[in-house]
């Protein structure tokens, strides 16, 4: 697999006077990063809309019901007095948009939309209370459709300019179905989180049944690493990784609330920790702190890839072995029964051991195999069902794809699935997802858009 690097992306735009930027599942458009330290006191002051996650130019959301989002209202410079500024529903606005780019989105109706509270921006602050804009699926809606909330601001002010404007896009996936499939079948989404963002799961859908294909996001990777100062071992996410966690509400729920399962990884980090070197009590104290994870963000389980750890012989670790990394599967297991355990063939997870009298089977959902590999695991994780056997991986940034032969069999011969690693929206999938879509349920993948990263 590819190891995550650590560069710190922010993404944070500026709107005025109706310069928005689309985002949308429906068209991929590359937003400009603007440094928000970048903001100079104008002569006149202005006012600008941002979102709760800091956005100052278009979000980007998949809902279902119904849905809220927090906005705020800025200005360039602090008031010396309290002022009051409203959000409203502004048809225009989109229009405007659409002349300038040339499209044709469409306007969720004013009628679905409830604006609540007043954006007050006290005395020397820059920044007002949040503004609640609530919306609501109905049945004149299309299925799986884009819209737009076009919003703009107004002041009571005399002394700062009503320049904000903001178009919020939505995705109606309401109607839609979720991912279970009949017969089972898992196809297992690997994401890079660096370069991609998870909702970009939900475009891939089945022709006749509109089932999404994916059933799982692993999100790669969070890691392991070694804290010198404490002596321990402690679970690190770099930004992009702890982004997606931070706003689990907007990447990570709508992918749930489709019946995928998410998935945190787990890496070594170039450090003397790996998941194969805890000593018994060290994986149970590990196994602690996933937990916490796993519940504070609402995840379905963890998933374990022995590599990247800088092994070597220290103090306070055992040599690496399969031992150890069963141990610290068995301990996640233990503490956490009702989530997903799963690892990949490689390193020392490629096996597993007994722990405590309890055999691979018994602690691990799914093994995943290396790109290209395929064959019965029971083997090196005794008592594992073929169901939780993943075969014949794909590596979809380096062109290492399933073959249709290949998928026909992971069927024929009762294994649980597939993965793919490095699904992005900047490449054509369609065809390399038909070989298995086509073998697992006879029916190819539709595209229904692209989320391209957006922070």
């Amino acid at each position: 697999m590819t190891f995550m690097n650590m560069n710190k992306i922010k993404t944070i735009a500026l709107s005025i006077a109706g310069m928005a930027l689309a985002l949308s599942c429906s068209e991929s458009i590359d937003v400009p990063l603007v440094d928000e330290g970048g903001y100079k006191t104008l002569e006149n002051n202005l006012a600008f809309i941002t979102d709760k996650y800091g956005c100052s130019n278009v979000d980007s959301l998949v809902f279902n019901e119904n849905g809220t989002i927090d906005f705020y209202v800025n200005l360039t410079q602090a008031p010396k007095a309290n002022e009051d500024y409203t959000l409203v529903y502004d048809a225009k606005v989109l229009e405007g948009y659409n002349k300038t780019k040339g499209t044709a989105i469409e306007a969720m109706p004013e009628a679905l939309v409830t604006i609540d509270g007043t954006a007050t921006v006290a005395a020397g602050a820059t920044k007002s209370s949040k503004v609640a804009v609530k919306y609501t699926t109905a049945s004149e809606l299309k299925e799986n459709g884009v819209y737009a909330i076009p919003l703009k601001v107004k002041g009571a002010s005399q002394t700062s300019k009503e320049k904000g404007e903001f178009i919020l896009f939505v995705r109606d996936i309401s109607k839609m179905p979720n991912c279970h499939k009949d017969n089972g079948l898992q196809v297992i989404s690997c994401m890079e989180v660096n370069d991609a963002n998870p909702l970009h799961n939900l475009c891939y859908t089945l022709k006749e049944s509109k089932k999404y294909v994916f059933d799982q996001v692993i999100l790669f990777s969070g890691n392991i690493n070694y804290n010198a100062e404490i002596g321990e071992v402690y679970n690190y996410n770099n930004e992009n990784v702890q982004h997606l966690l931070d706003y689990k509400e907007k990447y990570l729920k709508p992918l749930q609330e489709k019946g995928m399962k998410v998935i945190l990884g787990i890496l070594g980090n170039h450090d003397r920790s790996g998941v194969a070197n805890l000593s018994k009590e060290g994986a149970i104290k590990f196994a602690q702190e996933l937990k916490a994870v796993v519940e504070a963000y609402e995840l379905d389980g963890v998933f374990f890839d022995d590599e990247y750890s800088s092994y070597g012989s220290y103090p306070g670790f055992v040599t690496p072995s399969v031992e150890a990394a069963s141990r610290l599967c068995y301990e996640c297991k233990r503490i956490m029964p009702d989530k997903l355990v799963e690892v990949y063939v490689y390193g020392r997870t490629s096996s597993l051991t007994t722990i405590d009298g309890h055999k691979p089977g018994e602690y691990i959902d799914y093994a995943l195999q290396d790109y290209g590999r395929y064959g019965d695991l029971s083997p090196y994780y005794e008592d594992l069902s073929p169901k939780g056997m993943i075969q014949g991986s794909s590596e979809f940034g380096q062109g290492r794809i399933i073959s249709l032969n290949t998928a026909r069999s992971i069927k024929t011969d009762g294994y649980g699935g597939t993965m793919v690693f490095g699904l992005t929206p900047r490449n054509g999938y369609v065809t390399r997802l038909n070989n298995i879509t086509r073998a697992f349920y006879g029916e190819e993948t539709v595209l229904t858009g692209s989320y391209a990263k957006d922070w």
